[in-house]
């Protein structure tokens, strides 16, 4: 009798681990193969910078931001399975045939439209609208480029993701300072570092397409020592810049990411076909968020204290 009621308990538990298998699963390549990922942290960038110079943010310019981000990546990802089915087989898979990106798009464009004008400025539209159309441009010309120049797609996304920080002012009407444009070059220092990371894993690709990108260029060995320099020099800009006052001493919780960085880049050059390991480059800037959430209310509990 005990050994019937174990058995039905144990296959009980087998047919949940099942069900919630066949739930997660297809939600968890979604998010990842689908362009959330980054969408998500496109949003935690403008949410750091609301911890970091101590500004108010809304939802309205969260759901902005990801709205933005999510086409231009679903759009990129759809547009690359083919060479994709050389590097990222897995993305490739999932997004073959896929029929969606068509309304993602149009979808975005038109409830951008709704938010912007409720809840902000025309000048705000139009640097939100240029950022979503330069990044949808970007696999069907700006990408191209790379073929002539060297490098460009890097610093081309970078660029994008560095307008974030400057998008926030923006949205709020806020006078730039010194002190945004130092962090609109932190993230532009980390996003390059990230896009050399990915395009490590697609050198094959890139140089099938005869894309300069730098690791194409420099051979793998000499990429792998710039990433240590990138990782390295953006710190060190942080650093200095809290020690002249330039930026507040919170800045400083970004410090942990040279170390978690460091991790990753030692992971991807031991294992350079694993793609768990560049899931961690992915992730940083969700972890942005983190570290600087994280230095905010450890700040106040010390004021406290």
């Amino acid at each position: 009798m005990f050994n019937y009621v174990s058995d039905n308990k144990n296959n009980i538990n087998n047919k949940v681990s099942i069900d919630l298998e066949k739930i997660l699963m297809p939600l968890w390549k979604e998010f990842i193969f689908g362009g959330h990922l980054f969408a998500l942290g496109a949003a935690c960038v403008v949410a750091m910078c609301s911890l970091l110079f101590d500004l108010p943010i809304g939802l309205d310019l969260l759901v902005v931001v990801y709205l933005i981000f999510y086409p231009i990546y679903l759009y990129d990802y759809t547009q690359g399975v083919t060479d994709d089915l050389l590097t990222n087989s897995a993305r490739a898979r999932y997004l073959s045939g896929s029929k969606k990106t068509y309304i993602v798009v149009g979808g975005s464009f038109a409830a951008l439209t709704m938010l912007f004008t409720h809840f902000s400025n025309s000048m705000t539209m139009f640097l939100g609208f240029i950022i979503l159309v330069l990044g949808l441009l970007y696999s069907s010309y700006f990408k191209q480029l790379t073929k002539k120049i060297i490098g460009f797609k890097n610093f081309f996304v970078s660029s994008v993701w560095a307008l974030l920080v400057l998008f926030f002012f923006y949205y709020y009407s806020i006078p730039i300072t010194n002190a945004a444009l130092i962090i609109a070059g932190f993230v532009f220092t980390r996003m390059i570092a990230i896009q050399i990371l990915f395009d490590v894993r697609d050198i094959e690709g890139d140089r099938k397409n005869g894309l300069l990108t730098i690791p194409v260029v420099l051979g793998n060995h000499k990429g792998f020592e710039l990433l240590k320099g990138l990782n390295f020099a953006s710190i060190v800009l942080l650093v200095i810049s809290v020690y002249f006052g330039l930026l507040p001493f919170i800045s400083l919780s970004f410090v942990p990411i040279m170390f978690y960085a460091s991790n990753y880049i030692k992971r991807v050059r031991g294992s350079m076909n694993n793609y768990a390991y560049y899931l961690l480059a992915a992730l940083e800037p969700i972890i942005w968020f983190g570290t600087v959430f994280f230095g905010s209310n450890l700040s106040q509990l010390m004021v406290l204290v």
